[in-house]
C-alpha cells in the first residue's frame, strides 16, 4: 500500500495542497496501521497499548471525515469542470467508498475507547481494517485519477478506469 500511495502521490504532488496534506495524512496512518499490526520491523505482534489504540482511531476517524467532507468536494468541483465525462465510475466509486466507511466506523467504534481487558479479537479486526483500507485506498486513488483534477495525460486517465 505504501508504494501504491507514493506512485499516486508523485502523480499529483503540488497540484492541491489539500490533496497532497490528506495522502501524507494517510502515509502516516498506514504506518500507524501497520505499526499496530505488527507489519514494521521488527514484525513482532505486541499488544498495542490502548493510548496508542485509541490514537489510531482518532487518526482514522480524521482521515476519513476530511476525505468525505473536504477531498471529495474538492474532487467532485473538478470533476463537474470535466462536464461529466465520468459520471456512473465516479457515482459508483464513491458508492464503494461509502461501503468502506462504515466498517472503518465500526472498528472506531469497538476500539475507540477500549479497556486493556476488551481486545480479545482485535488481530482478527485489525486485519479486516487492513483490507477495508486498502479497497478505500485503491477507489480513492483511482477517484483522483478518473476525475483528471490535476490535468493528467488521457494515459493516465485511462489507466485509472481499468484498474
Amino acid at each position: 500500500m505504501l508504494v501504491t500511495l507514493d506512485k499516486i502521490r508523485q502523480q499529483v504532488a503540488g497540484k492541491h495542497p489539500a490533496i497532497d496534506s490528506w495522502l501524507d495524512v494517510r502515509r502516516n496512518l498506514l504506518v500507524e496501521y501497520m505499526q499496530l499490526a505488527g507489519l514494521m520491523p521488527p514484525y513482532r505482534k505486541v499488544q498495542p497499548t490502548t493510548q496508542a489504540l485509541s490514537d489510531f482511531c482518532d487518526h482514522l476517524v480524521d482521515y476519513v471525515s476530511a476525505g468525505h467532507f473536504e477531498i471529495y468536494e474538492i474532487l467532485i468541483q473538478a470533476y463537474e469542470q470535466t462536464e461529466g465525462k465520468h459520471l456512473s465510475l465516479t457515482n459508483r466509486l464513491i458508492d464503494r467508498i461509502q461501503d468502506t466507511t462504515e466498517s472503518i466506523l465500526d472498528f472506531n467504534e469497538r476500539y475507540g475507547d477500549i479497556k486493556d481487558d476488551e481486545m480479545p479479537e482485535l488481530e482478527t479486526d485489525l486485519s479486516q481494517l487492513g483490507l477495508a483500507l486498502e479497497e478505500r485506498f485503491k477507489l480513492e486513488d483511482r477517484l483522483v485519477l478518473v476525475l483528471n483534477v490535476f490535468g493528467n495525460s488521457a494515459s493516465s486517465e485511462k489507466s485509472a478506469t481499468t484498474a
